[in-house]
Formats: C-alpha cells, sequence, structure tokens
C-alpha cells in the first residue's frame, strides 16, 4: 500500500447559452494515469509548490495556458486513490470562473485536446461511448449539471461540506469494478477504508462504476 500523493484539479466555468460550459483536458495516450481520459486541467503538488491552490493555479497555466488568481479557488470535492493501486493521489477539486480575456490552450504534451461543453453534454458523450471519463470526473460532472448557473454553483459550493471520497476496486461480473464508500459491498472489500453512510448527502447517483470495453460507466444502478 503506498502513500497518496497530494494533487490538486481545477474545474473552470465560462458562460454559454446553455447557461455554462466547463473546460475539460484529454490526457495523452501514453500517459501512465488515466490515459486518453478527458478530465479536469491539474496535477500533483510539486516540492516548490508552498500549498495546495498555488499547485492548482501552476497546473492550469501549465496545462491550459490560464492564469488564475488562488483567491477565486473554492473547494468542491475530495478524492483519493483506492489503495490497491501503485500510483495514488490525495487530490482536492475547487471550482472557478474563467478569467476574462484570457484564452484556454492545451499545452500538447500531457494532453492532446481541449474541449468546452455543458456538463451534461460531456456526461451523454460518455454515455456514447464517445469519450472517456473517469468515476471522479463523472461525479462531479453530475454535481455541475445540477445547477443552472456558475452563481448557482459556486453558492453550492461554498457551502458544501468536502468529504474524502476513497474508492475501492473490486472484481464484479468478469470485469473490475469501483466501489464507491456507500456501496454495500464496500467494507467488506479488502482495501484502506472510508465508509460513507449511504443518506449522507453526498452519496447521491450510482455507488459503483463497471469496467466496460475500456470505459467507466456511470449509468450504474446505486445499489
Amino acid at each position: 500500500m503506498s502513500d497518496p500523493v497530494p494533487a490538486a484539479t481545477v474545474i473552470v466555468l465560462r458562460p454559454s447559452d446553455a447557461n455554462f460550459e466547463v473546460l475539460m483536458v484529454r490526457r495523452h495516450r501514453g500517459s501512465r494515469f488515466m490515459a486518453d481520459s478527458f478530465v479536469f486541467p491539474g496535477g500533483r503538488v510539486e516540492p516548490s509548490d508552498p500549498s495546495l491552490l498555488h499547485a492548482a493555479t501552476r497546473e492550469v497555466r501549465e496545462e491550459v495556458a490560464l492564469v488564475i488568481d488562488e483567491q477565486s479557488l473554492v473547494p468542491i470535492a475530495h478524492w483519493i486513490t483506492p489503495s490497491s493501486e501503485p500510483r495514488r493521489y490525495d487530490t482536492y477539486f475547487y471550482v472557478t470562473t474563467m478569467p476574462p480575456g484570457q484564452t484556454a490552450k492545451h499545452d500538447a504534451v500531457e494532453t492532446t485536446e481541449l474541449l468546452w461543453a455543458t456538463p451534461g453534454d460531456v456526461l451523454r458523450r460518455n454515455e456514447a461511448g464517445e469519450l472517456k471519463l473517469p468515476p471522479p470526473t463523472i461525479c462531479n460532472l453530475r454535481d455541475l449539471s445540477r445547477h443552472s448557473s456558475i452563481e448557482a454553483v459556486l453558492g453550492w459550493a461554498r457551502q458544501k461540506t468536502i468529504v474524502a471520497i476513497l474508492p475501492k476496486l473490486a472484481p464484479v461480473e468478469d470485469s473490475l469494478a469501483i466501489l464507491l464508500p456507500w456501496d454495500r459491498d464496500y467494507v467488506a472489500t479488502p482495501g484502506e477504508t472510508r465508509a460513507i453512510d449511504a443518506s449522507h448527502p453526498i452519496a447521491q447517483g450510482p455507488s459503483r462504476f463497471l469496467l466496460k470495453d475500456g470505459r467507466w460507466w456511470g449509468k450504474i444502478q446505486k445499489i
């Protein structure tokens, strides 16, 4: 069991005719972590970073060429990679708005594509098999899709109590599943445990994701 590396991810929102869009990048096919998946800009905390917020803004600057004010970042989620994984991250997700007068551009090194789209559209494309999303990204997009404006997202995020989500990996139905902490089989599954009761406000949506055709499918029913 390895210790998770601190990391920070930033969800950048901009206004659109469909209320708002979210900025995503496609990780390189050769990446050792979440290869070829669409994710939010972010990465590990480096020794030179004095804080998580500094790491978050540095990663956004390096990956999508945006200069973000640290004070604009609002925490929205906290995910920890399962203890059975050899490469682990302890990641805080932050939300912010697109800074005026700037243009996002992917770095063409770690990432190969940049995407602006509504949360609902990204989720629909994932369900259709058009792109790949990791489970934490799916869950965050679902949270965002429940709101009709950037102001509503930011208001919700400022009032939200952040709870660490530590999934577990388990063999299920001749495949692999990611069990979230409120799944009925979570506690009995081997691995580091941080259970969350199914009645908790954070326990919305599915309780597990199944790996099928190289993708994590987020339409799995809550059980």
